[in-house]
């Protein structure tokens, strides 16, 4: 069961075993970071709890009416639990709120329609602002009967603790690289890349699916391009004027390019501690292993681990809205001051 979903097979085979059991906890949670499966795995779960058979796949109404393949999440007993579109925003929200703990509250007092067991999910259960936790908790603390509540965390840490404690936790660790690489070859993506994409995902298929996606500004090749040139270029000669001329400093680049630029920044300086250290065989970016073997021989590894640390801090600015270019340009000259020194 669950051929398709690479990966996780200790959790897997925990759940099938729930789908089995006759006395079982009502409250699951999946944690681990973005993009490891977990979402996949929950509804899939779902789909097997409410299916008449236990197994998801017997094409039976209940299967039907949670058709994940097309986005079809329509069975009545199935309840979905994210992140809202704010209207004055003009954006999904960045939490959950207590009006849809409120009004998932509201439905455990009704009995399953069609299944015998009803099934919540609740997506990015960390985000949840803290009256909706505490009216979260309550409901934990007398759980419905024939519910199964599952939560979603890629932060446990932001979980209230009383919550932690009524929940069953199966946590998703990062995939092998080989069996991601696989699954983006098996997806036609040609295997250079493939093998690039595996490992600078950190073992996150969704983000590498994600980034093999990507065109444009957020073309992940393209991005980490611009972010090695600017280590290549270091030390800089007149910083100012060289910043003058990055495109990624231009008013047009968005956030989410950004972000992304920094995060492959974050890379290509671990893989150069990598080097430093002589761990060739830990690389994310194996096909600049060459040149990334030349650079490090110019960087101090104390230097290294400062740059990672101002990588991070330009990283949280630009999460917290403080202005791209700022954030950026400040990293920037961060980075090449210690180059220097």
């Amino acid at each position: 069961m669950w051929e398709h979903i690479i990966g996780h097979t200790e959790q897997k085979k925990f759940l099938q075993n729930y789908l089995q059991a006759k006395e079982r906890p009502h409250a699951l949670l999946f944690s681990g970071a973005a993009g490891l499966g977990k979402r996949t795995l929950a509804l899939e779960f779902a789909k097997a709890l409410l299916c008449f058979q236990h197994n998801g796949t017997d094409g039976c109404e209940a299967c039907r009416l949670m058709n994940l393949q097309d986005g079809n999440l329509s069975h009545p007993d199935f309840v979905l639990v994210q992140h809202e579109w704010d209207d004055k925003k003009d954006r999904l929200r960045d939490t959950i709120i207590i009006d849809q703990i409120r009004e998932l509250t509201a439905k455990t007092a009704l009995a399953p329609v069609m299944s015998p067991t009803r099934v919540c999910i609740v997506e990015d259960a960390d985000t949840m602002v803290p009256a909706a936790a505490n009216a979260f908790l309550k409901l934990l603390e007398e759980p419905p009967a024939g519910w199964v509540i599952i939560l979603l965390a890629a932060n446990v840490n932001r979980l209230l603790p009383t919550i932690m404690s009524r929940v069953v936790q199966l946590r998703f660790q990062a995939i092998e690289p080989q069996l991601v690489e696989q699954e983006l070859q098996a997806r036609q993506i040609e295997p250079a890349k493939a093998a690039v994409l595996a490992r600078i995902s950190e073992g996150s298929i969704g983000l590498a699916l994600n980034l093999a996606a990507a065109k444009g500004q957020l073309d992940v090749f393209e991005c980490r391009k611009q972010a090695a040139t600017f280590l290549e270029a270091l030390p800089l000669a007149m910083p100012m004027n060289y910043l003058a001329g990055r495109s990624w400093l231009d008013k047009k680049v968005q956030r989410e390019q950004a972000l992304l630029l920094v995060q492959l920044w974050q890379l290509l300086l671990r893989d150069l501690m990598m080097c430093n250290l002589q761990l060739y065989d830990r690389i994310y970016n194996i096909d600049l292993l060459d040149e990334l073997k030349s650079q490090s021989s110019g960087w101090q590894l104390s230097a290294l681990k400062q740059a990672l640390v101002i990588v991070q801090e330009a990283y949280d600015a630009l999460v917290s809205s403080v202005g791209m270019k700022t954030a950026l340009e400040t990293m920037a000259l961060k980075i090449d001051k210690i180059y220097k020194e």
